[in-house]
C-alpha cells in the first residue's frame, strides 16, 4: 500500500511540494483538487514509480507536457478512437496468456533474448568510447570530421581558461553570533558572608548596630570611619578610645579581607558590563543584520531557508535588563559585604530571560550552519558549472574522434549486423502470430462480456459488441461497435464525416467516461494479481448524471474490496463524499492538492464534511441570523435567498436539475412537469421568492436606490427557511 507522499519537486504544478499535516494514506484515499491543480501529474508520478518509466514525468519537469492516462492511451482521446488506442486495448485484453500458448513464439522470444544479450554486450563495449551521458545510438551517429584535432585543441584551451576564472568567484558565507555568557561568580559572591570574626564579637557589633538603627549602609560608614582613627581619641567627638571594646570589635570585623571583598565586588561588576553590556549586544545585532543581508543575497542563487527569527531590540533589552538587575544587587552587596544578598525577583526573571535568549541564539546558529551548508554546496556546483559544460563539449569531441577509429568503427559495424539479425527473428515471429487467433477470440469475448456487465452496473444507456482483433496495419489491434437502442454504431476515426453516426457524435462526454471506466474495471477483474494492486482513479466522474454517479461510486467501492488500496482523485467534492460515506472511518482518508501561489501545489489533509456543506450552510446560517437578530445588509441578505433555494432543490432532486441550474430554470422544469413533479406543491412559493430576489441579482434600474422594507424582508426570509426546513 501507498503510505504517504512526502515531497514532489519540479514536476508540473508541484514546484516545491511538501506534505502538510497527517497525509497518511488509508485503504481508501480520496484526493480533492480543482481542475489544473495536478491530479493527472500525480497519477503520472505513480505510474512512473509502478512501471519504472521515468519518461512519464521527465517531460513534465521542463515543459509541463501531459502523459496519456489509461483512458486516452487505451480507449479514446478527444472525440475519436484512433489506431494506437485499438492496439493498446489489444495488449490490455490478450496479456501474457496468449503468448504462453504459442510455443514457436516462445522459442523465437528465447532467440531474440539471446540476440539482445549479444547486442547488449556489443553496446557495453561501445559505451566505453562514449562520454558520460551519451548513449550508444548517439555515439554511433556521430559524423566524421576532418578538422576534429584542431577543434579539440581549441576546446582544451577554453577549459583551462574557465578553470582559472572560477577560482576568482568568492563570497562570504553567514556568520554565527557570539553567544554571551553571564559571569558565573555573581551568585556565589552575593551569598557570601564575613566569617573572620568570633561569634561574641559579631554579636556585640550587631547589637550596637541594631540599637542605633544603622542596618542600612552601616558597613561602609564604619569602615570609612576606622581609617581616621590615628590616636586614642575619637575623630568625631574627641573622647578617649582606650579600653572601648566596641572599637576593638569594629577592628576585628574590618580586616584586610573586607577590603579585598570590596575589590572583588567592583571587579565582578566590571565583568558583568563586559559580558552583557551594550557593546556585546550591539555586536550580536550587527551579525544578525549582516546575516539578513547575506540571506537575501544567497537566495538569488540557492534555496536558503529563513533563519530563526531573533529580534535585535529584544537581544539588547534582555541583556540590558540582566545587566541592570545584576549591578543593582552588586551595589547592594558593596554596601553590605558582611551580609548575604539574596537575588531578587527582577534578577531572577532577567536571568531566565537571558538563558532563553541564549537558547534562541543557539537555534539561530544552527540555522546559520544549515544555511552555510546549502551555500557551500552552491559554491561548489557554481564553480564547477561552466567547467562541466566545457568538459562535456570536449568529451563529445573526443568521442567523435574515437567513433571513427578502427576498434570503435568495427564495433559500430557489428552493432548494425546484430540489429539486422534481430529484425529477421522478429519478422519470423510475426509470421506465426496467427497461432494466437483461437485463444485471442476466446479471451476477447470474455472481456467484452465483462465490459458490458460493468456498463450495466454503472447504468449506461449503451453496450458494446463483442470485440474483434486484427493485424491489419502492423501490430495487432482491437475493434468494437457501440450498441445504442440495439443499433450498432462504428467507432469511426478522425476522417469520419460528422453526418455519419460514430463514436464522437453518439456518445456524450459522460458516456465516454463511463465506457473508459468499464474497460478499466474489466481489465482489473481479470488481473490475477489485483489483490496486491493499488488502484488509482483520476476523475472518473465527468459529466455523469446523479444516478450514474452513484453506480460509479459503488463500483469503485467494490474495487477497493478486491484490491490492496484505492486512490480516488476528483475535482467534485460531492462525488468524493458519496464514496466517503460508504467506507468505514478507519479505512478512509481525505486529502487535497491545494494551491500555493500561482505555480505550486501542496498535499494536505482535507475536511470533506465541511467542504461539501460549507457554501449552502453559510447561506442558511446568514438567513437564520437575519431571522433571529435582524443583522446583515438587506441587499446582501436578499442575494443569498436564491442560492439557498437553488441548493435545496438540487439536493432534493439531484437527477432532475443540473449541478449549476439557476432558479428560473428550476421553476420552469417544475411547471412543465406539472403535478407529477415532487416540488410542484411549493412552485408558487419558489416563483414568488424568485421574483422578489431577481431585481437585486440582475441589477434592475432603480433597485440599488429603492428602500427595502425590513418587515417584508423578514417575511421572505421566514418563508425561505420554512421551505428548506431550517426555520429556527
Amino acid at each position: 500500500m501507498l503510505r504517504r507522499i512526502i515531497s514532489i519537486r519540479s514536476v508540473g504544478r508541484f514546484r516545491r511540494c511538501g506534505a502538510a499535516g497527517d497525509v497518511t494514506f488509508r485503504r481508501y484515499t480520496l484526493v480533492f483538487a480543482e481542475n489544473g491543480r495536478g491530479k493527472t501529474t500525480l497519477c503520472a508520478i505513480l505510474r512512473s514509480l509502478a512501471t519504472d518509466r521515468p519518461g512519464l514525468i521527465i517531460g513534465r519537469t521542463t515543459l509541463g507536457a501531459t502523459e496519456p492516462t489509461y483512458v486516452s492511451e487505451n480507449v479514446f482521446a478527444g472525440d475519436v478512437v484512433a489506431t494506437d488506442h485499438r492496439r493498446n486495448l489489444y495488449r490490455v485484453i490478450i496479456g501474457a496468456q496468449g503468448v504462453a500458448l504459442a510455443t514457436r513464439i516462445n522459442e523465437l522470444d528465447n532467440q531474440i533474448r539471446g540476440k539482445n544479450e549479444e547486442i547488449r554486450e556489443n553496446r557495453a563495449r561501445l559505451q566505453r568510447y562514449a562520454p558520460a551521458g551519451m548513449d550508444v545510438n548517439a555515439f554511433t551517429a556521430l559524423p566524421q570530421d576532418a578538422e576534429i584535432d584542431g577543434k579539440i585543441a581549441v576546446r582544451e584551451q577554453e577549459l583551462h581558461a574557465v578553470q582559472r576564472a572560477t577560482e576568482l568567484q568568492q563570497r562570504a558565507a553567514l556568520a554565527a553570533v557570539a553567544i554571551p555568557r553571564f559571569p558565573a561568580g555573581v551568585a556565589e559572591l552575593l551569598a557570601r558572608t564575613f566569617a573572620g570574626a568570633a561569634a561574641d564579637v559579631e554579636r556585640r557589633v550587631r547589637e550596637h548596630v541594631a540599637r542605633h538603627r544603622m542596618q542600612e549602609r552601616w558597613e561602609p560608614w564604619v569602615a570609612e570611619g576606622l581609617r581616621y582613627v590615628e590616636s586614642e581619641q575619637c575623630p568625631f567627638c574627641g573622647q578617649g578610645l582606650a579600653g572601648v571594646d566596641l572599637i576593638r570589635a569594629y577592628g576585628m570585623f574590618f580586616t584586610m579581607e573586607y577590603g579585598a571583598r570590596k575589590t572583588e565586588v567592583t571587579d565582578l561588576a566590571r565583568q558583568v558590563d563586559a559580558a552583557i553590556g551594550e557593546p556585546r549586544s550591539a555586536a550580536i545585532e550587527r551579525t544578525i543584520l549582516q546575516n539578513d543581508n547575506g540571506v537575501e543575497f544567497w537566495r538569488q542563487y540557492c534555496d536558503v531557508a529563513a533563519l530563526p527569527r531573533v529580534d535585535g531590540e529584544r537581544v539588547r533589552g534582555v541583556m540590558e535588563a540582566l545587566r541592570q538587575a545584576a549591578q543593582a544587587l552588586l551595589e547592594r552587596k558593596a554596601g553590605m559585604l558582611l551580609e548575604a544578598v539574596p537575588p531578587d525577583g527582577a534578577f531572577t526573571q532577567a536571568l531566565d530571560a537571558f538563558e532563553a535568549l541564549r537558547g534562541s541564539l543557539g537555534a539561530y546558529n544552527e540555522g546559520v550552519a544549515a544555511a552555510n551548508a546549502v551555500i557551500d554546496a552552491r559554491k561548489r556546483t557554481a564553480q564547477a558549472g561552466n567547467v562541466r559544460e566545457v568538459q562535456q563539449g570536449l568529451a563529445r569531441l573526443g568521442a567523435q574522434k574515437a567513433r571513427h577509429e578502427a576498434e570503435a568503427a568495427a564495433l559500430c559495424a557489428a552493432a548494425a549486423e546484430l540489429d539486422g539479425d534481430k529484425l529477421v527473428l522478429e519478422v519470423e515471429k510475426d509470421d506465426v502470430r496467427t497461432r494466437l487467433d483461437a485463444h485471442t477470440a476466446q479471451v476477447i469475448a470474455r472481456y467484452g462480456e465483462s465490459i458490458n456487465r460493468y456498463l450495466e452496473r454503472i447504468n449506461a444507456g449503451f453496450r458494446i459488441t463483442t470485440p474483434t482483433h486484427t493485424y491489419r496495419g502492423g501490430p495487432p489491434s482491437t475493434s468494437y461497435q457501440i450498441l445504442i437502442n440495439q443499433r450498432a454504431v462504428d467507432l469511426g476515426d478522425a476522417e469520419t464525416p460528422v453526418e455519419v453516426p460514430s463514436f464522437r457524435n453518439t456518445l456524450s462526454a459522460g458516456d465516454r467516461s463511463t465506457l473508459a471506466l468499464a474497460f478499466f474495471l474489466a481489465q482489473l477483474e481479470q488481473d490475477p494479481d489485483r489483490a496486491a494492486k493499488v488502484v488509482v482513479f483520476d476523475d472518473p466522474f465527468t459529466s455523469l448524471d446523479g444516478f450514474r454517479r452513484n453506480h460509479t461510486v459503488n463500483q469503485i467501492y467494490k474495487c477497493g474490496e478486491n484490491s490492496a488500496q484505492v486512490v480516488l482523485l476528483s475535482h467534485e467534492p460531492m462525488f468524493l463524499k458519496l464514496l466517503w460515506d460508504r467506507v468505514r472511518p478507519e479505512d478512509r482518508k481525505a486529502l487535497q492538492l491545494g494551491r500555493v501561489g500561482e505555480d505550486n501545489t501542496t498535499i494536505a489533509e482535507w475536511n470533506i464534511e465541511r467542504a461539501v456543506q460549507a457554501p449552502y450552510r453559510m447561506d442558511v446560517d446568514t438567513l437564520q441570523r437575519v431571522f433571529a437578530d435582524g443583522e446583515g445588509e438587506p441587499r446582501d441578505v436578499i442575494r443569498q435567498i436564491r442560492p439557498v433555494l437553488e441548493g435545496f432543490c438540487r439536493a432534493l432532486c439531484p437527477t432532475l436539475f443540473e449541478e449549476r441550474e439557476m432558479m428560473g430554470g428550476i421553476i420552469e422544469k417544475i411547471q412543465q412537469a406539472g403535478a407529477a413533479h415532487p416540488l410542484h406543491p411549493i412552485v408558487e412559493d419558489l416563483e414568488e421568492l424568485n421574483v422578489y430576489c431577481r431585481r437585486y441579482h440582475h441589477g434592475t434600474p432603480g433597485a440599488a436606490l429603492e428602500p427595502i422594507d425590513d418587515a417584508e424582508l423578514q417575511g421572505y426570509v421566514r418563508r425561505t427557511l420554512r421551505l428548506v426546513g431550517h426555520l429556527p
